[in-house]
C-alpha cells in the first residue's frame, strides 16, 4: 500500500517490524512527487529520526503511528501523528558545541538539530486527531 499522493493518512503499527514498509511507502511518494535524489536522502534521515523515536518512546503499550505525505508546489510535506505520551521533539535541539569534548556532551537532540537544518519547516502540535489527543509533527522539504 503506497502512501497516497493526495495526502491521506495511513495507519501503521508503531513497531520496528513496519519500519522498512513505511520507509518504502514514503520514498515512493517522494519519488512520485519529483523530490530530487539529494533531497530524498535528507528526507530519509529526517524520517528515520522521527519514526524511530515514535516507535521507541511514544507508547508504553502497543500503539499506532499515522503518516501522511503531500505535494505542495515545490515542496514535499511528511506528517507523523501518534497517540503516545505528549512530547514536542523540536524542543530538544543540541547544536554541536565545538568547545566541549565529545565525551562530555549531553546525549540526544542531534537528530532533531539535523531535521531542523535539512527541512524548510518543522512544526509540532498536540491536538485532537483520530478521536484522541495526538502528537502531530509536520516537516516540509524542498523538492530540489
Amino acid at each position: 500500500m503506497a502512501v497516497a499522493k493526495s495526502g491521506s493518512w495511513q495507519r501503521y503499527d508503531a513497531d520496528m517490524k513496519w519500519y522498512e514498509h513505511i520507509r518504502e511507502d514514503v520514498l515512493a511518494a517522494a519519488e512520485e512527487a519529483g523530490v530530487s535524489p539529494r533531497q530524498q536522502l535528507r528526507l530519509e534521515l529526517g524520517f528515520e529520526e522521527i519514526l524511530v523515536n515514535i516507535i521507541s518512546y511514544a507508547y508504553d503499550y502497543p500503539g499506532f503511528v499515522w503518516v501522511k505525505t503531500t505535494e505542495e508546489g515545490d515542496c514535499f510535506r511528511i506528517e507523523f501523528a501518534d497517540h503516545g505520551k505528549p512530547f514536542d521533539p523540536l524542543v530538544k535541539d543540541h547544536r554541536p558545541l565545538e568547545d566541549i569534548p565529545l565525551e562530555e556532551r549531553e546525549p540526544g537532540g542531534y537528530g532533531i538539530f539535523l531535521v531542523k537544518k535539512n527541512f524548510r519547516l518543522a512544526e509540532y502540535k498536540y491536538e485532537e486527531m483520530f478521536g484522541q489527543m495526538a502528537n502531530h509533527l509536520s516537516l516540509l522539504l524542498d523538492k530540489k
